[in-house]
This record gives C-alpha cells, sequence and structure tokens, in this order.
C-alpha cells in the first residue's frame, strides 16, 4: 500500500498536512530564461510552495510538420539555461517540481537534483516514460486529466517503490466550471490512498480563479497547482489560466483562510463558541423570591441570561435537579441558583 503522507522537498503533503501551493510556470517564460528567473523570484513571493517547470525538445516532442511546431521552437531553453535556471530554484528554498517529457530533460532534471517529477496526462500510457521517472528515486505526480483508470492503475505501480500523488484536473485552457468536479478528489483520495492535488485550470481573468483552490481545500485537495505569469495582459503563451503575481498571493491568502476556517475540532469546543455561549446561555434563576425551606416548583423559576462575571448556574435542561428541593436560605428574585441553596 502507498504511504498516505510523504515528504516533497522540506514539506510533508498529503492526510492531515497543509495544502501544498504549487506555482506552474509552464510556458510562461516565453523561451526566455531571464523570464523564468524572474518568475522564480515572483513565486516565492506570492507565497507559494514550490515552482514547476515544463523541460523539453521539441524535436523529440512533436514532428516536424506539427502545427505547433514554431511555438515549442520559440519557447525551448537549451540545456545550459536550464541548468542554470534549476539550480537558481534549488538555491531559491522552493521545493523544485519538473515535468520532463523527454529522457534527455529527465537527466538534466536529475543532475540538477529535481525534488520531484510530475508525469503528464499525454504521458500516463507511456510504460517506459513512466519506469524511467520512478528509476529517479524521487515523488512523482500524476496527472489524471482524460486517462483511462486502468492506464492510472498501470502507472502506480510501474513507477515502483517510489512515493506518489495523483493530480486530478483536465488540460483545457480554462476548464469550465462544470468540468471541475470538485467531488472527484475525495473519489481519488478514496480509491487509492495516496496524496490527491488539484489542477487548476480555470479562466486566470475570473473571480472564480481566486477562491477555486480555496474549494478543492474543503474537498480534500493535498495540493494545488496553479498557472501564473509576470503580466497577463500580454497574453503570452499560456496566460489562459494564469494569474498575475498580485491574483496568487490573494488567491494562497483565500486558501490558507479556507484551511483554518475547516478546524481541527468540534465547533462546540473553540474558545469563540466557548465565549458566545457563555455570554448568551441561560441559567437557572429564581422567577421570584423562595423562602428559606421552601419547596423549590416549577412556577418558581425563570431561565435567564446571567452576569458573565461570574460562574453560570443549572442550565434550564437540568431543572429536574432543582425542582423538589428545599432552599436552605432566601433566594432573591433573579438570583441564580446553586448547589449550595438547596438541601
Amino acid at each position: 500500500m502507498r504511504p498516505p503522507t510523504f515528504a516533497l522537498g522540506s514539506r510533508t503533503i498529503g492526510e492531515g498536512q497543509p495544502c501544498f501551493v504549487l506555482a506552474e510556470v509552464a510556458s510562461a517564460h516565453g523561451g526566455e530564461a531571464d523570464r523564468a528567473l524572474r518568475m522564480l523570484e515572483s513565486a516565492f513571493k506570492m507565497g507559494a510552495d514550490g515552482i514547476k517547470f515544463q523541460l523539453f525538445r521539441s524535436n523529440l516532442l512533436v514532428v516536424r510538420r506539427h502545427p505547433g511546431r514554431k511555438d515549442f521552437d520559440q519557447i525551448e531553453l537549451s540545456e545550459k539555461e536550464w541548468r542554470k535556471v534549476l539550480r537558481e530554484a534549488k538555491a531559491s528554498g522552493l521545493t523544485v517540481l519538473v515535468e520532463p517529457f523527454d529522457l534527455p530533460s529527465l537527466r538534466v532534471a536529475q543532475d540538477e537534483s529535481a525534488d520531484a517529477y510530475k508525469v503528464h496526462s499525454t504521458d500516463m500510457e507511456n510504460p517506459d516514460f513512466i519506469r524511467a521517472v520512478g528509476a529517479a528515486g524521487k515523488p512523482v505526480m500524476f496527472a489524471t486529466g482524460g486517462v483511462p483508470e486502468d492506464a492510472v492503475r498501470e502507472a502506480l505501480e510501474l513507477a515502483g517503490a517510489v512515493p506518489v500523488g495523483l493530480l486530478h484536473g483536465f488540460q483545457t485552457f480554462p476548464t469550465p466550471i462544470e468540468e471541475i468536479r470538485f467531488r472527484e478528489l475525495a473519489s481519488w483520495k478514496e480509491r487509492y490512498r495516496v496524496p490527491i492535488g488539484f489542477l487548476d485550470h480555470t479562466d486566470g481573468g475570473s473571480a472564480f480563479a481566486l477562491v477555486a483552490p480555496a474549494l478543492a481545500v474543503s474537498y480534500g485537495a493535498d495540493l494545488v497547482e496553479k498557472h501564473f505569469t509576470l503580466d497577463r495582459s500580454e497574453k503570452g503563451f499560456d496566460y489562459q489560466s494564469s494569474l498575475n503575481p498580485e491574483d496568487f498571493y490573494r488567491m494562497v491568502e483565500l486558501l490558507r483562510q479556507a484551511e483554518r476556517a475547516q478546524g481541527d475540532g468540534p465547533a462546540a469546543a473553540s474558545d469563540g463558541a466557548k465565549r458566545y455561549h457563555r455570554l448568551m446561555a441561560r441559567s437557572i434563576v429564581a422567577g421570584q423570591l423562595i423562602p428559606r425551606g421552601e419547596v423549590l416548583t416549577g412556577e418558581m423559576l425563570a431561565f435567564k441570561r446571567t452576569d458573565v462575571r461570574f460562574e453560570p448556574g443549572y442550565p434550564p435542561r437540568e431543572a429536574h435537579r432543582v425542582i423538589g428541593r428545599r432552599a436552605t436560605r432566601p433566594i432573591q428574585a433573579d438570583e441564580t441558583i446553586r448547589e449550595e441553596m438547596l438541601e
């Protein structure tokens, strides 16, 4: 059985742990190593726990006549550039995840000590590649969007003994709201008992993009991956689902608030609930002057809020502990009835 938690860089993710926030660079660097480094600096300031880069060789990813080949050629960074970026990322203190699309890129990530790997959904039916990623000996996150479930189960086996997590989310940019399906997070966790993450590809220009990760946390997400870009108004590569740094920071704030709102115990045990209950709760008090030696009846009692500077008396539901007993001294009207006043 796979472990329900595991170390991801300096953090632990999984059941009972704070949600891991992963800042996704994807192609937003536009083929410029300097921009990738600026994004690294932004990710640290945005409150992300980790940063993820996609490494590929365009000639190993698409055929020469592929309609997107020109774009892939444009955004491809050289091996030397990637080594510099990954070294800077490792030195930043952020956890570094790499999503390699070919074996040479995987080797670069291994050489530069990436903390973990992600297997893209389109490589989930590529057994040899999955074996190679698992053999790197670091945690592996599998993207499951649109992948047949038997392929997901096979990928978990092919990864070997390394810790694994599953990522729920669809690779549509942006993802329509009705296709998010937050309930799937709980379903995947129940079936596989491993950390489950949320790949958030909602429209980065919508208000919902700020709260979707917080909602994912409430449904049990152990990790949230969100795209970002330095300036969304430029409409560069991968901008559709990306947040500007300021919005990403706000998104993290909302996510952390959602975590705190979940609580870690029964609502009645919270300090706020106890204070409110003490302020507003009613106690049994004398509804009239009750002479010494008088047997208390229900008609003699009243249920009222009392002075919070003093201990409360019996709650109304314990009136049976009072009725039928004699007063050991006179009890004034509105005085809180206490045990020592009764025989």
